[in-house]
């Protein structure tokens, strides 16, 4: 009898540390908070905004925002079908070259209606893109094949 009580209660003591283990609170108010997870063949965000710094009609497939400052370069992610980051902060009037890479499987184009710059990139390729940001506000890009499905993000400079 004696054995039979201390393994129920061995067995009720590892079911118990289990059940709490790996939660993750650092609050100590027991609660873990909600668990996201990111499908694998898609990066993450640089930095995910809460409020995005350009305001776009439509849908937006948010892959984050990168602020760089007054570099002149850019490495963008053309995926299926999102721009990554989809928002960029930079100082004004930047003179800016962006390499685009074309991680998906479709073509997709990066647009600036103005100034004019409209470069396509086949699947799988890669392809540049130059332009000046505007000395104030904000400015728009997208796909021109993937638009409605929320391909498009935009510059903000301040």
């Amino acid at each position: 009898m004696r054995s039979t009580l201390l393994t129920l209660a061995a067995v009720t003591a590892v079911t118990a540390l289990t059940a709490c283990g790996g939660g993750g609170d650092t609050t100590g108010t027991g609660d873990t908070g909600p668990t996201t997870t990111t499908a694998p063949s898609t990066p993450p965000a640089t930095s995910a905004a809460a409020t995005p710094p350009v305001a776009l009609t439509g849908t937006v497939d948010d892959r984050g925002t990168k602020d760089i400052g007054s570099a002149t370069t850019l490495a963008m992610d053309l995926g299926d079908f999102y721009f990554a980051p989809t928002y960029v902060t930079a100082a004004p009037g930047t003179k800016l070259t962006i390499a685009l890479t074309n991680s998906g499987k479709a073509p997709h184009t990066f647009t600036v209606q103005s100034p004019n710059v409209d470069v396509s990139v086949e699947a799988g390729g890669t392809g540049t893109a130059s332009l000046t940001l505007p000395s104030s506000g904000t400015l728009a890009f997208y796909c021109r094949f993937h638009r409605a499905q929320g391909m498009q993000g935009g510059f903000a400079v301040s």
